[in-house]
């Protein structure tokens, strides 16, 4: 481990602490790992150029007036991007520096939902940051399918590393159903591509058949009443207790890299409703940690319906869920880039 110990890694990013979203967290969690086992990290990211946020694009675009200089001070071992919508691309890499890239989800996929065709420009620009790289790590197997499928990117280059999740936090909130409210949990933008639109016209459905639930949204801001209340954000404990007290968390998204949300549900001991997509898909074990649905509001008011009338079913999955609870904890994801880090820094 000596070898491990003394490597320098240099992250570029585009969300870091506050982060805005899951690739910010993931980026957060990922740095505190790395420097827990011995790594000295240095990150890059949009609070160094004081850009605000939603200029992720300019903020590659002035990459390379900046990042030689960076560099050259801070004088890596390796060099770590996270690309992909929301991330950064680059355009050019340093010379005789190893380079690893973390691909979340694809702006390939990320043009098929209805209204974003205008992204299929920026897929040159991600295609070229893969080609680049020496190892791609993809957040789950729909990642590296899409890099395979849209990109052409070699399967050699790819590796498939979760965003790992404190599990000790989340368990810890773990309560019995009896103890849990008749709650169902958001957490995400209000954006297309996290499907709040369909979960509003689902939980009209739900309201009508269980007067008395509410919903709990975290993520997007909105006037609270006595049927939903709103947190535009929450800390690690915050939102691990309101998982651990809840019934459900509904996870409606058209496209995700990886369902961090579900994930940490999962850990919760907390059933989740996630429609069958790609990123959900890796998280979510149908009829066992949750029910995966379509994208029919119908259906998936019908399955939230499902879990906060039906104890026994509750039950079963939330067994279920204790059981694979510890499949995405942090340790275990850390230790895969620790050992990709090894490959590429021993011999330095």
């Amino acid at each position: 481990m000596s070898g491990v110990k003394q490597s320098s890694i240099g992250m570029i990013t585009w969300d870091y602490t506050p982060s805005i979203g899951g690739m910010g967290r993931h980026a957060a969690g990922l740095v505190s790992g790395l420097l827990a086992a011995g790594y000295r990290v240095s990150v890059f990211s949009r609070f160094d150029l004081r850009l605000p946020f939603g200029r992720s694009v300019l903020f590659s675009f002035l990459l390379p007036f900046f990042l030689p200089r960076w560099i050259r001070k801070l004088q890596p071992d390796l060099l770590h991007v996270h690309a992909g919508p929301g991330g950064v691309f680059l355009l050019t890499r340093p010379k005789h520096l190893p380079l690893i890239v973390t691909a979340n989800h694809t702006y390939a996929d990320q043009s098929c939902i209805g209204g974003q065709l205008w992204k299929r420009l920026l897929v040159p620009l991600e295609r070229r940051t893969y080609q680049l790289a020496d190892s791609i790590l993809c957040i789950s197997k729909g990642t590296a399918e899409s890099l395979v499928r849209a990109y052409g990117i070699p399967r050699e280059k790819l590796s498939v590393v979760h965003c790992g999740i404190d599990v000790g936090c989340f368990a810890s909130s773990d309560l019995p159903l009896s103890a849990r409210k008749r709650l169902c949990v958001f957490v995400g933008r209000s954006d297309r591509r996290k499907g709040f639109d369909l979960l509003q016209e689902a939980w009209k459905i739900v309201e009508a058949k269980i007067p008395e639930v509410h919903l709990s949204v975290v993520g997007v801001r909105g006037e609270n009443t006595s049927a939903c209340s709103f947190h535009s954000s929450l800390t690690d404990r915050e939102l691990a207790e309101l998982l651990g007290s809840s019934r459900v968390v509904a996870c409606p998204s058209r496209l995700e890299g990886f369902g961090l949300a579900a994930a940490e549900a999962i850990a919760s001991g907390t059933p989740v409703v996630a429609t069958d997509v790609p990123g959900l898909r890796s998280v979510v074990i149908d009829q066992k940690t949750g029910f995966l649905t379509s994208l029919d509001p119908r259906d998936i008011a019908e399955k939230l319906i499902f879990l906060l009338t039906d104890d026994s079913v509750w039950e079963q999955l939330h067994l279920e869920c204790r059981e694979h609870r510890n499949e995405f904890e942090s340790a275990r994801e850390i230790a895969r880039h620790t050992d990709l880090y090894l490959r590429y820094t021993a011999s330095q």
